[in-house]
């Protein structure tokens, strides 16, 4: 008879750890997109990265240019831009007229060389432009320079 109790409460307890992990795993919250790996085929950590939104410029950057001197990096840069700074400037303020521009750099953005340009548009809101460093065309906005990201293709 004792071992029959002892048997139905090891049951007992089983079923009950297993309702408990199954109400957490159930309650707990999906994993974040950035905690999954930006290209599922490639798993290696800093291999062929993704950055959002996707959009590809006409001036594509060659691997020798991905350095860890940012000297280097900028000045390999500047020898593929066709499009000046001020052209670019000027780009980002056709599209928000009014706005005062903040910083411009060149940068590498998916293997394409663009220029970021920083920017307070008429709405005192930071903006940040890129524009395609080879032919002038805006290829995103972020709206205050982070995540609220758009096309220059869907505008």
């Amino acid at each position: 008879m004792r071992k029959r109790n002892i048997a139905g409460l090891a049951v007992t307890m089983a079923l009950a750890l297993g309702v408990i992990g199954a109400t957490a795993y159930a309650e707990s919250p999906p994993p974040s997109p950035s905690a999954s790996p930006a290209n599922p085929r490639n798993p290696k950590a800093g291999e062929n990265e993704t950055q959002e939104p996707s959009y590809t410029g006409s001036i594509q950057t060659p691997k020798s240019a991905d350095t860890e001197n940012e000297a280097a990096e900028a000045a390999a840069l500047a020898g593929l831009a066709k499009l000046t700074e001020s052209d670019a400037r000027n780009a980002a303020l056709a599209k928000f007229p009014g706005a005062t521009v903040q910083k411009a750099s060149l940068e590498d953005e998916n293997g394409s060389v663009v220029w970021a340009i920083q920017l307070t548009d008429a709405n005192k809101s930071v903006q940040e432009v890129k524009v395609d460093a080879g032919n002038g065309a805006i290829l995103a906005v972020e709206a205050g320079g982070a995540d609220n990201e758009k096309s220059g293709a869907e505008d």
